[in-house]
């Protein structure tokens, strides 16, 4: 693969932290990338003022040992890209910290194109090597050309390793809609004016954090679901999300100066779609957490509602403190803490959050339909066990599962499982192929964490489906069909017998 130095000719960098080296380490850029991509070296122990570059597809960026990009005070530096891939115009980037003031939080960097930007459509590229971001602050806040160290928007296949970003004054990496990302050993530290959160994985999949070092003013690392987030640009939105998945966070040190050095963001609540908004299949482990936490509420609705979040795992951490916001966090599957303590789309109406699954070797063999009817199934069981299951922190105490249940004819089963262990508590077999209401009545033998659903039982072909899924008996008394839920001796709920419909009767 081709490998080129910015300063060598005919890229003619000078690097010495003075001169605009902004065109020449863009050319190299864009010369190896004419020519199907390769290595650009930003040379060693030379410092590169410059205002943004835009990465392309193909490409590392290198940095050689002792390098430094340094952020440029000039606005005339700063460019974007056009939609023509490989075109780019001057911009005059904005100067402050509040642009809007309509709008809470509309910060700079929201506007600004990143120093180091990948469009939308980027793939396979690289960020990494021995050597520095250095972003130029302003002893005055709205002096600041506030702008993103490194920013990904709809980027594929990348990686971000080894470096360090220092002296910044916005998030450190943000990175909206993007998937299959590595961030490996970054070093992140110093910023300025507060804002300085670290990584921002906003609607991101497939995703990697690990070795890094982090200690930023604002939030450390942070999932963030999003969607019509009102601060929206030129070079991201988040108009049309897709849920945040299949995130691994592991082997950090994560500090925060000013608030949570974890944190998830579930902002997500107006999209229509859950599914396109849900966090799903997270493991943190083996991490030093300063602080742990979660932002429930977004700014810029008077929505209020339960935002999904599926199969959640902490593990070998040290975390020194948990707001008690994370704990009024709605979680199912959580392993770790207590999960959820109550079913949550049990109907299937808003698709297959809260709900988790095993899959055999068909693809298809767990998941949902929609429709008029809407209901969970799990198929080709000739193939393997396949399960669907919410898991739910379930008291020492009476309880009853209720779901609407049939199979294909084989005996399949309604169960209840250890979250932990995978220990079968207990199970009812049901073969009937038309709908029928099953009622699971039963008794944990400690108050924990379990798994509750349906799963391939003796069956040895076919498939099993479940509807209106409610569970009872997690709450104070019960009477006889008419269940009622207590809280403080005030009547909450009454579950009725004959149609399953939750009716509200008193809340605060």
């Amino acid at each position: 693969m081709l490998h080129v130095k910015v300063t060598d000719a005919p890229f003619n960098a000078k690097g010495d932290g003075i001169t605009n080296d902004r065109e020449a380490i863009q050319n190299a850029i864009d010369y190896v990338y004419s020519l199907g991509g390769g290595t650009v070296e930003l040379t060693e122990n030379k410092t590169f003022n410059t205002g943004g570059i835009i990465i392309r597809s193909n490409i590392t960026l290198l940095f050689g040992e002792g390098s430094t990009l340094l952020q440029s005070l000039n606005p005339d530096d700063y460019v974007k890209p056009l939609e023509k891939v490989g075109k780019y115009e001057p911009y005059k980037p904005l100067h402050g910290n509040r642009i809007y003031e309509h709008i809470k939080w509309s910060h700079g960097w929201y506007y600004n194109f990143p120093f180091i930007y990948a469009p939308k459509g980027t793939e396979n590229i690289k960020i990494t090597g021995k050597g520095t971001i250095f972003m130029n602050k302003d002893d005055e806040p709205e002096k600041i050309l506030h702008v993103c160290p490194i920013g990904f928007y709809r980027t594929k296949n990348y990686e971000v390793s080894d470096i360090t970003i220092t002296n910044y004054h916005s998030y450190a990496i943000m990175a909206a809609h993007c998937n299959f990302g590595l961030y490996k050993n970054l070093k992140v530290f110093k910023w300025s004016h507060g804002n300085g959160d670290g990584i921002c994985l906003q609607n991101c999949q497939n995703i990697r954090v690990t070795g890094c070092d982090i200690y930023s003013g604002d939030d450390s690392v942070y999932i963030w679901s999003s969607y019509a987030d009102p601060r929206k640009s030129e070079w991201w939105n988040s108009d049309d999300p897709q849920p945040s998945m299949n995130i691994e966070i592991d082997h950090n040190n994560l500090r925060s100066h000013y608030c949570k050095a974890f944190a998830m963001i579930l902002w997500g609540i107006d999209c229509d779609d859950f599914e396109k908004i849900e966090v799903r299949n997270v493991n943190v482990h083996d991490n030093h957490i300063v602080s742990l936490g979660t932002w429930l509420y977004n700014p810029y609705t008077v929505k209020i509602d339960t935002h999904p979040v599926t199969n959640f795992t902490f593990y070998n951490n040290k975390i020194d403190a948990i707001e008690q916001n994370f704990f009024d966090t709605e979680i199912s599957d959580l392993k770790g803490f207590r999960s959820m303590r109550h079913i949550r789309n049990g109907d299937f109406k808003d698709g297959i959050i809260y709900w988790n699954y095993l899959k055999n070797e068909d693809e298809d063999s767990a998941g949902r339909v929609r429709g008029e009817e809407n209901y969970g199934y799990i198929k080709h069981l000739e193939k393997g066990d396949a399960k669907l299951y919410q898991g739910l922190y379930i008291e020492n105490k009476p309880t009853v599962l209720r779901a609407v249940v049939k199979s294909s004819g084989d005996n399949c089963r309604i169960f209840i499982r250890n979250s932990e262990t995978d220990e079968l508590i207990t199970y009812k077999d049901f073969n009937n192929t038309d709908w029928q209401k099953i009622d699971l009545e039963f008794l944990v033998p400690e108050s924990a964490n379990y798994r509750l659903g349906i799963e391939r039982g003796e069956a040895t072909k076919g498939e099993a489906y479940i509807k209106n899924a409610y569970l009872y008996g997690n709450f104070d008394k019960a009477y006889g069909y008419k269940r009622a839920v207590m809280d403080g001796g005030k009547l909450i709920y009454v579950y009725d017998e004959d149609n399953l419909e939750q009716i509200t009767l008193f809340r605060d």
